[in-house]
């Protein structure tokens, strides 16, 4: 299966990269729509293109409409942090394979992507992903990086920041830096803490 993720967060392409490459799928990144259409052409085909809202380039829908208007027939899906309903709607009715949000489960990443390269369309967003929003103000600087998020749910196993670099792809002093970074936004001194404001949040 060939995957062309397009986005503008370096760290988020690096995470689809490896999770998605750890699946057997061949992977093609972007960081922009320009840069995206681009690969597109010199391609032969890509069986699911997945594009980032708010990446430059993207204008809205219209953004979507020139994908899916060069995609040589591959299906064309949108990812964010947050969508308004009316706007992923839209977009599934011009044509769009399917939004998923930026926070889902990296099983559910994998799985959302084959079924929508498959011609399934999908819609999920937080509220119908069951992925459970902030609600506790205990905690603060609740808004996680895509890969925070993950490094917190592999934190959430009981791994090691050893068996998560592995699982993710990641060299172990990336994983070190995160996990610091995650116990500062929630303000603990040690990452079982962390989990625990985490999950109070319902982050979890």
């Amino acid at each position: 299966m060939r995957v062309l993720i397009a986005d503008d967060q370096e760290m988020l392409r690096e995470v689809f990269d490896a999770m998605l490459s750890r699946e057997q799928m061949l992977v093609t990144l972007a960081h922009d729509l320009e840069s995206a259409l681009i690969e597109i052409a010199r391609s032969v085909t890509f069986d699911l293109i997945l594009l980032d809202y708010h990446m430059p380039g993207m204008d809205g829908l219209n953004g979507v409409r020139r994908a899916l208007e060069e995609s040589k027939g591959a299906r064309v899906a949108l990812m964010s942090g947050n969508l308004p309903q009316h706007i992923v709607r839209d977009a599934l009715h011009i044509g769009a394979a399917g939004f998923l949000p930026k926070k889902l489960p990296a099983k559910s990443y994998v799985s959302a992507i084959r079924s929508m390269a498959s011609g399934e369309q999908l819609n999920l967003s937080d509220a119908d992903a069951g992925v459970a929003q902030p609600t506790a103000p205990q905690c603060t600087d609740q808004r996680l990086t895509s890969r925070e998020a993950l490094v917190l749910q592999q934190l959430e196993t009981g791994k090691s920041v050893s068996e998560i670099a592995t699982e993710l792809g990641l060299k172990e002093i990336t994983v070190n830096f995160v996990v610091k970074t995650l116990c500062r936004k929630f303000e603990t001194q040690d990452t079982a803490a962390a989990v625990e404001c985490a999950k109070k949040a319902g982050l979890l």
